[in-house]
């Protein structure tokens, strides 16, 4: 009994880290590396077949654009694209500790002379959002030579999950479209948890006082109303997932009065 009680409590503890799983990551890689293939196929200047290096772009603490845009550059074989070990160290020491000031292209110079590269490609990520029903990403590129200091503008790009393909499987993209449905799921689980663990501790209660046992049903349900409704509030957007809270409450509830109906009959061992 002790055993059942220690690991629905686990469980119950464990569910908002569950919840809380960050399964959006697929798709901001996918924005990313979309962004970075509609940038490649339209690079078409005369630096072409040159050694670069790609510098982390502003606000793009993940390096997810960076990362998308080597890929597709080695890829391609438009470049020979620099790559060293050390490449953040140098970085981080080039940009120091405003990590949030504007990339220009004295920095990627400075960046292209330690990666010993003749052309430094950088930028801006203006937005890289992933959100139900507004994910999309929104880049600047530029390109500067090493030692001339010339610079291009090679152009702002826009994709979306509407009207882009990714360059990943799509069944990432279907996590992404279930993970607000997933967590649905885990706090449903969460609400019938809630009064199987009274029902496990239902022998003691029957032991206390009745006001103790009625009170902590109460509480118990009106804990569940709560949750339910909050969560009905800010991740229920669909008959389903409102179904499912719904369900799960009344479930919920009908628990709740079983376990009081079964104390008062071990309260009242004479009772037929």
């Amino acid at each position: 009994m002790r055993t059942a009680r220690t690991a629905c409590l686990c469980a119950l503890l464990a569910l908002p880290l569950l919840a809380a799983t960050d399964t959006l990551e697929p798709v901001k890689k996918g924005l990313a590396a979309d962004v970075a293939r509609l940038a490649v196929e339209d690079m078409r200047f005369r630096w072409t077949g040159r050694s670069l290096a790609v510098a982390p772009f502003r606000n793009d603490p993940d390096g997810l654009v960076a990362t998308a845009l080597t890929e597709q550059l080695e890829a391609r074989g438009l470049f020979d694209v620099v790559e060293k070990p050390t490449w953040r160290e140098w970085w981080d020491k080039i940009v120091g500790n405003d990590k949030d000031s504007p990339i220009g292209a004295d920095k990627a110079i400075e960046f292209g002379k330690k990666l010993e590269a003749e052309c430094v490609m950088f930028g801006r990520v203006e937005a890289l959002v992933v959100d139900e029903g507004r994910s999309y990403a929104d880049v600047k590129i530029r390109i500067v030579d090493v030692k001339t200091g010339d610079g291009i503008f090679i152009g702002r790009y826009r994709t979306n999950l509407d009207k882009s393909v990714f360059s990943i499987p799509y069944f990432r993209v279907w996590i992404y479209d279930t993970s607000v449905f997933v967590r649905i799921l885990i706090w449903t689980v969460g609400l019938l948890i809630l009064p199987f663990m009274a029902l496990l501790a239902r022998e003691r209660l029957s032991q206390s006082a009745p006001i103790v046992s009625i009170g902590l049903m109460l509480f118990m349900t009106g804990v569940d109303m709560v949750l339910a409704l909050l969560l009905m509030g800010f991740e229920a957007d669909s008959l389903l997932k409102w179904g499912l809270l719904v369900g799960a409450l009344a479930a919920s509830i009908f628990y709740n009065l079983t376990i009081l109906a079964k104390v008062a009959d071990l309260q009242m061992p004479g009772r037929d």
